[in-house]
């Protein structure tokens, strides 16, 4: 899936494969990521060869879709991005999104975002996307959704854990215009 904009786009967003098994492997298991994630821990191949053979087809029957971020032209994974907590009632959704550490601040992120919004608005039909970013550990996160439009709603304090402290986190929202 590319973006629909009219902007030359050198990403494209596409549902996992059992060849993405060791990017899987790779990005699930980046001590960095653990640290702004819910995961806490390690995955194994063979977990994740489990999640990739069990993927549901529908979203709505997951409350979740996650999508690989691949360059356009090479096809090279690039990182993952996803929807969790899709509630197709109240019509909104968290996202989700990591970058490899070699392809960060190259505005893939950016990208990605820009066209999961179009798929979630023109596909999904939602209308509300946000996220929740750890204050104080995920500065690079902040300034994306920033610039991609997300206000900053609300802070939940010392709701995160990191090295032996407490830090807050920040909840960025965006309503999703009507295509025109």
């Amino acid at each position: 899936m590319s973006s629909n904009s009219s902007e030359d786009t050198c990403i494209l967003l596409r549902a996992p494969e059992p060849e993405d098994l060791d990017f899987l492997y790779t990005i699930e298991n980046d001590r960095d990521l653990w640290e702004v994630t819910a995961l806490g821990g390690p995955y194994s191949r063979y977990a994740l060869r489990q999640y990739i053979a069990s993927l549901p087809t529908s979203p709505y029957s997951a409350e979740a879709i996650r999508f690989i971020i691949s360059h356009s032209q090479s096809g090279k994974s690039l990182g993952l991005i996803d929807l969790t907590d899709l509630n197709p009632r109240d019509r909104r959704a968290e996202i989700g999104i990591a970058l490899l550490r070699s392809e960060r601040n190259k505005g893939y992120a950016r990208e990605a975002l820009r066209s999961l919004e179009h798929y979630a608005r023109d596909i999904l039909n939602l209308r509300i996307l946000y996220a929740q970013v750890p204050a104080l550990t995920n500065p690079r996160s902040s300034g994306l959704f920033r610039q991609a439009g997300y206000g900053l709603v609300a802070s939940l304090p010392e709701w995160h854990y990191h090295n032996g402290e407490y830090e807050d986190i920040c909840i960025f929202l965006k309503k999703l215009s009507k295509k025109v």
